[in-house]
């Protein structure tokens, strides 16, 4: 029995055989693929919680430095004599209560919200404590003003 196989048919057999072991290969490297994509998206899931805690942290660490701005300048006022005592005390406990919130280990979700609206309430006491500070610093100006004129 004899059998001939020409060129032709030589050269498409290697290159169907190529083409299957391509075709393999190719199976191999979509399967890693899909292993390194899994991969990949678990790590961009712990990249968005990690600065999803850090945008958070953040914002509560500019709330704190407010308050603690508005310590600093009610303290400032008090010691020139244009602040009342109760205001400045006042504003130091919300400044310590904050750095203290900062520093606790307990940061649920309600904790937070809760903690981001006490805040928001504290900015809004400490604004209305600087407005007062202010008018009462602008009457005492303008008392000055009217006894030098007399």
């Amino acid at each position: 029995m004899d059998v001939t196989v020409d060129i032709k048919t030589l050269f498409i057999i290697l290159v169907l055989i190529a083409l299957v072991i391509l075709i393999v290969y190719a199976v191999f490297v979509l399967k890693k693929l899909l292993v390194t994509l899994d991969h990949t998206n678990q790590i961009l899931e712990d990249v968005e919680v990690i600065s999803e805690m850090a945008s958070s942290r953040s914002q509560d660490l500019d709330g704190i430095i407010d308050d603690v701005v508005s310590a600093t300048s009610e303290i400032s006022d008090a010691v020139a004599g244009n602040s009342n005592v109760v205001s400045t005390v006042s504003s130091v406990a919300k400044s310590a209560a904050s750095l203290k919130g900062l520093f606790s280990s307990d940061s649920s979700e309600s904790d937070s919200k809760a903690a981001k609206a006490e805040a928001r309430a504290a900015k809004a006491e400490a604004r209305a404590a600087r407005a007062e500070a202010r008018a009462a610093k602008k009457e005492e100006r303008s008392r000055a003003s009217r006894q030098k004129k007399k």
